[in-house]
C-alpha cells in the first residue's frame, strides 16, 4: 500500500491540531505506517516527518487510505476507531516497514473492550485529538509526537501505579517501536484512560460562579465590607479553591516519592538551577522590552530586583516532575473531588523541556495565574474594559482574586508538608513563588501580544499586583 504524501501535505495546514500553519511545509515523509483494520479504505497508522524551511517535525496521523493511496483523517468516519479499544484490550500489534505499533491495555477486560456501544470525539482540542469509547474511556492520540517518552503517558501511568487518587486512571497505551534515521527508538503516540462523564472543567465552572457573584453586586454594598461580602457570597467556590490547594500538593508529594524511576524521582535544587531559573525570566523581560512593550519599562527595575533575589534562597526545596501547564482548563471537578488532566507540558516546548525536574512550586504559581485570568475573563464578558460597569466590578474582582489565592496556598501549605520540596522558610518560598508567577506572567504577555491584544492588561496587571506585595 502506498499513501499519498501530496494530498497530506496540501490538508495538513487545514487541520485543527496542526500549529504550524504559518510556516511553508516543504515535504511529508512516511516514516512508517502500519494497517489497523484492512477495510476499503484501511483504517491506517501512521508517523510521518514534516520538513518546513530549516527544520522538520513528527507527527501521528490516524488515516483511512484508500486503495489509490488518497487518504482522509480517520477522525472524520469515528466508528471506524472503535477498534481502537479491541486493540488496546488485546495487546494488539500492528507490524510497520521499520517497525511495530504496540498497543497495550492492562487496565482492561479484554473479554469485554471498550467501543462496542459507541464512539465519539472531543471537539474542544487543540493540540491533540481524543475518541471516547462507551463514555467509559478517553483515547488521546498525541498528533505532534516525538522520540522518547511523552510525560502525558509516562506520568498517567506512574501516578496509576501509585494509587494517586486525583487523576483519571491509566487504561493503556499505544507507543511505536522501530529504527527512524538508523535509530532504534520508542514514539508514544496515545493514552487511554477512565472517562469521567460526571465532570465539570474546573475553567467554566470558576467563571460561572464568578457571574454569579458578580449578579448579587448591587450600588449599595459598602466598599469596606468588599472582602467580607465577597467571601459570603462565593464561599463554595472558595472552599474548593482550598480543596484544590490541598489536591495539587497531594500530587507534589506522590511526584517527590524516592523510590521512583530515577528520571521522575527527585533532586536537591542546587544553586546553579536557581541561577538558570532567573537567567530565565531575566531574558524574558529584555525579550519584551527590546519588542516594545513600554508597560514594563516602568516596572523593570522591580521585576529585576525581585528575580535578583531567586539565587539566594538558600534552602530552595526539591525539584521533581511537574504538571508543568498547570490552570483551571486542566482540571475536572467530579463528585469524587478535583482530578487533574493532562501531564503533556506546554506544546510550544521541546520534549525534553517538558519532562525536565523543576520546583513544584512552578505549578502553584500556574493556578495562580489562572483565578487572576478567570477574575478579569468573567469581566471581560461582561463589559467593555474600562466602562463604568467595568470599573464598578474590577475591584470585587480583585478582591475575589485575592481571596482565592489564599485559600489555594492554605490549601497547598496543609499538604505540602509531607514531602521536602518546598522551602521551609515562608518569605523564601515566597520569594521563590513571585519569580515563578512573574515569569508565567512575562510568556502570558507575549502570548496576549499575538493572539489577544486586549488581555495584554491581565499579565500586566498580575505583575503589577505581585510586585506591589511584598517579597
Amino acid at each position: 500500500m502506498k499513501i499519498d504524501t501530496q494530498q497530506i501535505l496540501d490538508r495538513l495546514p487545514e487541520q485543527r491540531w496542526f500549529g504550524w500553519k504559518d510556516r511553508a511545509i516543504a515535504a511529508v515523509d512516511v516514516v512508517d505506517f502500519g494497517v489497523v483494520d484492512d477495510g476499503i479504505p484501511a483504517l491506517t497508522l501512521a508517523v510521518v516527518r514534516v520538513r518546513f524551511d530549516g527544520g522538520s517535525a513528527l507527527f501521528q496521523l490516524p488515516l483511512l487510505v484508500e486503495e489509490d493511496g488518497t487518504s482522509r483523517d480517520a477522525f472524520e468516519d469515528v466508528d471506524r476507531l472503535r477498534v481502537f479499544g479491541a486493540c488496546l484490550a488485546h495487546g494488539t500489534s500492528v507490524k510497520g516497514a521499520h517497525g511495530t505499533f504496540r498497543f497495550t491495555g492492562p487496565g482492561l477486560d479484554p473479554l469485554s473492550p471498550p467501543g462496542k456501544v459507541s464512539a465519539r470525539t472531543m471537539g474542544a482540542e487543540q493540540t491533540n485529538t481524543s475518541l471516547v469509547l462507551d463514555e467509559q474511556m478517553i483515547v488521546k492520540l498525541f498528533r505532534r509526537v516525538d522520540t522518547g517518552h511523552n510525560p502525558d503517558l509516562e506520568l498517567t501511568r506512574v501516578l496509576t501505579e501509585s494509587g494517586f487518587m486525583h487523576t483519571p486512571p491509566h487504561l493503556g497505551e499505544l507507543v511505536y517501536e522501530g529504527v527512524v534515521d538508523g535509530e532504534e527508538v520508542q514514539i508514544d503516540l496515545c493514552v487511554a484512560q477512565q472517562f469521567l462523564s460526571d465532570s465539570i472543567e474546573g475553567w467554566s465552572e470558576t467563571l460561572k460562579r464568578l457571574h454569579q457573584l458578580y449578579d448579587s453586586i448591587e450600588d449599595q454594598d459598602i466598599a469596606e465590607d468588599m472582602r467580607f461580602l465577597t467571601e459570603e457570597r462565593s464561599g463554595d467556590l472558595l472552599a474548593l479553591i482550598q480543596d484544590l490547594g490541598e489536591v495539587t500538593a497531594s500530587l507534589h508529594v506522590a511526584l517527590s516519592r524516592e523510590e521512583l524511576d530515577p528520571d521522575i524521582a527527585p533532586e536537591p535544587i542546587e544553586r546553579s538551577d536557581l541561577e538558570e531559573w532567573a537567567r530565565s525570566a531575566r531574558a524574558s523581560l529584555q525579550l519584551l522590552l527590546d519588542d516594545g512593550v513600554v508597560e514594563l519599562q516602568e516596572l523593570a527595575p522591580q521585576i529585576e530586583e525581585r528575580i535578583a533575589k531567586l539565587p539566594e534562597v538558600t534552602e530552595p526545596g526539591l525539584k521533581t516532575r511537574a504538571h508543568a501547564d498547570y490552570h483551571l482548563g486542566q482540571v475536572l471537578l467530579t463528585g469524587r473531588g478535583w482530578m487533574i488532566l493532562d501531564f503533556e507540558g506546554e506544546p510550544a516546548r521541546t520534549l525534553e523541556e517538558r519532562r525536565a525536574k523543576t520546583s513544584p512550586l512552578r505549578d502553584v504559581a500556574g493556578m495562580l495565574r489562572s483565578f487572576n485570568y478567570a477574575a478579569t475573563a468573567a469581566l471581560f464578558e461582561r463589559a467593555e474594559p474600562d466602562s463604568e460597569e467595568w470599573k464598578r466590578l474590577a475591584p470585587w474582582a480583585d478582591t475575589w482574586e485575592t481571596l482565592a489565592r489564599e485559600r489555594f496556598i492554605h490549601g497547598y501549605l496543609m499538604r505540602s508538608h509531607e514531602g521536602r520540596f518546598v522551602p521551609r522558610d515562608r518569605s523564601e518560598l515566597m520569594v521563590m513563588l513571585d519569580v515563578f508567577e512573574i515569569d508565567k506572567a512575562l510568556y502570558e504577555v507575549g502570548y496576549e501580544r499575538g493572539h489577544r491584544p486586549d488581555w495584554v492588561r491581565i499579565p500586566l496587571h498580575g505583575i503589577a499586583k505581585t510586585l506591589e506585595a511584598s517579597p
